[in-house]
């Protein structure tokens, strides 16, 4: 437990400096997703955008599942660990079925990255989508969430709200506005999280559903049914059976009998800039603080750069070093993707774009150390564990390596 406490001290230092360097008098623009959506018949509207009544903001998460692997040719099919590899079962999230004859097996696996390193989305198919990342790199997606085949929101600049239906849509795409934009879904939960291992302060998503003030928190007080929007709301503290709840004007309620108040929360999510994003279970959670947004500022957008492809030097236990360009898990090659690992059920989910360093510690965790100087201990997913499928390493234009996870002693990024 002494590194999670680590992590949350120096977060906590970290957002009481930036919070007192921009202020909480004023609101910022929050980083809406922004852009045009063209639909089958040619029509085009322009506006601030959600992903149907969930994704609005830039740092928001696109999920979907891969259709193809191009790295698996680098592989020989009687490599053990490849064998292992394509042998896997996951449900939706990760997904592969294998045959003998490498034409006839099919790839599927998790996808994600935030839609501020999304240039483009393009419909091809009832669930499926053609991905344009930033710098023009194409992925084809299909299935694996709600992010595929749903209503896409659009506040046109002329015609207001429109609800367009997948099948009715051909791009979106997505742009910064030249002005600010006026016209958009609402502001965001922005707070500080206390939970058992320190306290962290971010934008908030309660119940991975509700992120905006608009949006109301749900239960039972004793005098009935209550739908209260967060705007309203200056506290949440956990109670044995529910959650207090204290309003801006100082009034208290005890609420009960919903997800939103109780254990069957399904997770409170912080987003930290230059981090990533926690997802914080309700076992871990303890009081959210409801703050006043800082000052404009347009830093947001200094997160989101061209998408690179992954770039470093990966050393073997044995003492070999490689130098080149990654791809990590045989999957991941771009600094635009995401990392997941579990601490203690906590689950990060960390841009490779922040991260300098990986370290395995043992089969089943290794040390995620962050380009500001964080230090994250993550396990158990596939991304940081012996499940890991292993590393390419193209160190020239007709020369790669392959190494195994564990075989692997570190992997630094460039």
């Amino acid at each position: 437990m002494d590194y999670l406490i680590k992590i949350a001290l120096f977060f906590t230092l970290f957002f009481s400096l930036l919070l007192g360097a921009l202020g909480l008098n004023a609101q910022v623009y929050p980083c809406y997703l922004y852009g045009s959506i063209t639909t089958v018949d040619g029509d085009v509207y322009s506006g601030a955008i959600r992903w149907n009544d969930e994704e609005v903001f830039l740092s928001d998460v696109f999920n979907s599942e891969k259709i193809e692997n191009p790295y698996l040719k680098y592989v020989k099919k009687e490599n053990p660990k490849l064998i292992e590899y394509k042998r896997r079962r996951r449900t939706s999230w990760y997904r592969v079925e294998y045959s003998d004859e490498q034409s006839n097996s099919t790839y599927k696996r998790r996808f994600e990255c935030r839609f501020g390193d999304i240039n483009s989305i393009s419909v091809t198919g009832n669930e499926s989508v053609n991905l344009e990342l930033k710098t023009g790199k194409f992925i084809n997606l299909a299935g694996g969430s709600n992010d595929v085949g749903n209503q896409i929101w659009i506040l046109d600049h002329e015609l207001g709200l429109l609800k367009i239906d997948w099948n009715r849509i051909d791009v979106v795409k997505f742009f910064r506005p030249d002005t600010e934009i006026h016209e958009n879904f609402g502001n965001p939960i922005y707070g500080k999280i206390t939970t058992t291992i320190g306290e962290f302060t971010g934008f908030i998503q309660w119940d991975h559903d509700e992120r905006l003030l608009q949006d109301k928190l749900d239960g039972e007080s004793r005098d009935g049914e209550m739908n209260i929007p967060f705007a309203k709301i200056k506290e949440i503290i956990k109670e044995e059976n529910g959650s207090k709840v204290v309003l801006q004007s100082g009034r208290q309620l005890l609420l009960k009998s919903s997800n939103d108040v109780t254990r069957s929360n399904r997770g409170i999510v912080v987003t930290i800039p230059q981090v990533g994003r926690i997802d914080f279970t309700w076992k871990h959670f303890l009081a959210l603080q409801i703050l006043a947004l800082p000052k404009k500022s347009d830093g947001c957008y200094s997160e989101f750069k061209d998408s690179e492809r992954l770039y470093g030097k990966v050393t073997t236990k044995k003492g070999e070093t490689f130098e080149g360009v990654i791809v990590y898990d045989l999957d991941e090659a771009m600094d635009s993707e995401i990392l997941n690992g579990l601490n203690d059920k906590l689950e990060f989910s960390v841009p490779f774009r922040n991260i300098k360093r990986i370290i395995p510690k043992a089969y089943n965790y290794c040390l995620v150390e962050l380009k500001s100087g964080q230090e994250l201990f993550l396990g158990d997913k596939t991304d940081v564990s012996e499940k890991n499928a292993g590393i390419l390493i193209f160190t020239g234009n007709d020369s790669y390596e392959i190494v195994d996870w564990t075989n692997l002693k570190e992997i630094e990024f460039f």
